[in-house]
């Protein structure tokens, strides 16, 4: 099922019937009066027709415990969506607490963005980082390893001042740490480089070896952590894709190039890949700014080109690829979950839209409200890509100013802080140029396709396009070449020299960034490519020399590391694999002078 950008005339009447206003302030009543039932709870049996009370449901549902539907507003001919309710597969809890708000606004467009989301600014972003852990023999981490871990990691954050914000994911062995959004490439830096401290810092008073690949690189269990959460999602996750054959006859190809041959190897236990995600605000918490810079920028050459500046990782479960020199997409589509989705579902502006997003949460198909914007279909069964390997729109994040993020989950781990600021702020750059295109021509695309330079910058690949490019990442990496949504093909370095010029030229007469951090940036990612001073060969230059940092093929780096370790490309070598990931934790340890 392909969904397309709504036009310009379908956002206007829809605008024209519900002022941007009226529909905050439903909601913000809605959520009101949901928190005060929610607060009244111990005293007052709670019905769930006491959210009727401002609200109708999609699905007629009497039980006192609802399964997964949509709320929307009563009383009028063109309803729009208030909350949903994540079905019961997902709830560990009381259903109440699985009410999630929803906070795009279809009212916002083209034509009132200027008072809804104020004027075109740069929009900060945040970051999250996933890392895994490992004994310094290859074994898997005690549990009490891992409480050391977490313990030393809050202490050392609080010491130098990192994110405190640290969670389980879904192995027990892997953390994610979340920064609060920034601006630009120097605070971006330096909150990555707080992080990455920590948890070196954290990982070396634990006894263990930190790793930050695209894969879990050695041969485990992966056990999953225990939590209901994560435990309902693995249950979830093993049962939606062994009821695919496409997907049982792929995990088992998979368990053969990797010579997984340990107990079952489940889906949920293979699902390795480790991601560097990076949430945008969107202006005016707009539904059609949300789709469009979905498909301009994670669907687009810019999307592809920042995916291959940050892969590297050929190894997984102790084996290291034949072909590739990153295998975090093979990973990835072991799950159905993690197939690659076009365009998010837009339940007020696109016909039917509503009915499949409704469908994936009575189906308990999704556990997230974005989850459930994310409809596809294989062989003519639906599923939500909660993996999906661009990303999603954020319309449920429970906070205060009621924010909606772009939020880009394509995006590989990976140890260099100078690469990671750097993809994230070109993102930033790149939500700028997105938004101004906008304002100015809604989500008409005529004046894209007659610019060459946005159509190869920002143009939304097909999807046979978008999956070439990331196949030719993974095997090349930052050697790859690059195809545009003209056709065009082109190196690397030379794709960013032209967004270069491109976003001079329109962000230039604007006045709203210096156009000096535009080059300064660019200077950074053409050093990194380029390496005039001579690139990087081992890990550890590639950490810490000062001149040929994140410089290389990173992917290259860690299969020439494995080679040089005695390993063979496509044998099983579980010690050579060990052997990189410490040589890596050595790297660290030297940049953060853990010595």
């Amino acid at each position: 099922m392909a969904f397309s950008l709504p036009d310009n005339a379908t956002m206007l009447a829809f605008a024209r019937e519900r002022h941007w206003q009226h529909i905050d302030e439903t909601r913000e009543q809605f959520l009101e009066y949901l928190s005060s039932i929610r607060n009244k709870r111990g005293s007052h049996p709670i019905s769930h027709n006491m959210i009727r009370h401002l609200s109708q449901a999609f699905y007629d549902d009497d039980s006192e415990s609802p399964d997964g539907n949509v709320l929307l507003s009563r009383h009028t001919e063109r309803p729009f969506v208030l909350a949903t309710i994540l079905g019961r597969r997902f709830q560990q809890g009381p259903w109440l607490d699985y009410v999630k708000p929803y906070h795009l606004n279809p009212a916002v467009i083209h034509q009132n963005i200027h008072e809804a989301g104020g004027p075109l600014a740069l929009r900060p972003v945040g970051v999250e980082l996933e890392v895994g852990t490992v004994a310094p023999d290859g074994s898997e981490p005690s549990a009490e390893a891992l409480d050391r871990f977490n313990e030393a990691y809050i202490r050392h954050a609080q010491r130098i001042g990192a994110t405190l914000d640290i969670s389980p994911e879904l192995c027990i062995y892997q953390a994610e740490v979340i920064s609060p959004p920034l601006f630009g490439y120097a605070r971006l830096l330096r909150a990555i480089e707080l992080n990455l401290a920590t948890l070196t810092h954290a990982a070396h008073e634990a006894g263990l070896l930190l790793q930050a690949l695209s894969v879990y690189p050695t041969e485990t269990d992966f056990a999953t952590s225990h939590s209901d959460k994560v435990e309902t999602i693995a249950i979830f996750l093993n049962e939606i894709n062994e009821s695919r054959p496409a997907q049982r006859r792929y995990v088992e190809a998979l368990r053969t190039r990797y010579a997984i041959s340990r107990g079952e190897a489940r889906p949920a236990n293979l699902l390795r890949f480790q991601g560097f995600h990076m949430h945008v605000d969107i202006a005016g918490r707009s539904e059609a700014l949300g789709l469009l810079s979905y498909m301009l920028n994670l669907g687009s050459a810019s999307a592809s080109a920042n995916a291959a500046l940050l892969k590297g990782g050929p190894f997984m479960d102790g084996a290291c690829d034949p072909e590739r020199l990153c295998v975090r997409e093979t990973v990835r589509a072991i799950s159905i979950t993690g197939h690659y989705i076009g365009l998010p579902l837009s339940p007020h502006l696109q016909p039917d839209a509503l009915e499949r997003h409704a469908y994936l949460l009575r189906a308990n198909l999704a556990n997230g409200t974005a989850r459930a914007l994310l409809y596809g279909e294989e062989d003519g069964e639906p599923f939500s890509g909660m993996h999906n390997m661009l990303g999603r729109v954020r319309p449920d994040l429970e906070s205060p100013k009621r924010v909606c993020t772009l939020e880009n989950t394509g995006m590989p781990s990976h140890p260099c802080a100078e690469r990671l600021a750097a993809v994230a702020h070109d993102y930033q750059l790149s939500q700028l140029v997105i938004e101004h295109y906008f304002r100015r021509y809604g989500t008409n695309l005529d004046a894209l396709y007659a610019d060459q330079d946005m159509l190869d910058v920002f143009g939304a690949l097909s999807r046979e396009t978008f999956l070439r490019n990331m196949h030719e990442s993974d095997l090349h990496c930052t050697d790859m070449v690059l195809e545009t949504a003209s056709g065009a093909r082109m190196r690397l370095v030379d794709f960013y020299e032209k967004k270069r010029r491109l976003l001079k030229r329109v962000l230039a007469p604007l006045n709203v960034i210096d156009t000096r951090d535009v080059d300064s940036l660019y200077d950074r990612i053409y050093h990194f490519l380029v390496a005039p001073n001579g690139a990087a060969n081992t890990i550890d230059d590639f950490i810490n020399h000062p001149t040929r940092r994140g410089t290389g093929n990173w992917g290259r780096i860690l299969r020439d590391a494995y080679l040089d370790a005695g390993g063979t490309l496509g044998a099983k070598n579980p010690e050579a694999v060990l052997a990189v990931v410490q040589q890596l934790h050595q790297a660290l340890l030297r940049r953060y002078e853990i010595v």
